[in-house]
């Protein structure tokens, strides 16, 4: 599986996503943006391991909104 950067609009949402990943099983840690994106959203998001359908599908499960999901490069 790939390594994604979750970039969410607000802390909150960056937190939210971070628990909810790991609620169904997944390391999710929450990381700067600015090495990624540059200056968009709140400044955080969320790395973790794990199939892009399955991001998508655990986020829309919770009702967690994200702005962009990058392949990370760490």
């Amino acid at each position: 599986m790939k390594r994604y950067f979750i970039i969410t609009g607000t802390i909150t949402d960056a937190i939210k996503c971070r628990d909810a990943l790991r609620r169904s099983g997944y390391k999710a840690e929450m990381k700067r943006t600015v090495s990624y994106v540059g200056n968009v959203g709140c400044g955080y998001g969320v790395v973790t391991i794990c199939s892009l359908e399955t991001i998508k599908s655990i986020l829309s499960e919770y009702g967690i909104r994200y702005l962009q999901i990058k392949e990370s490069v760490e």
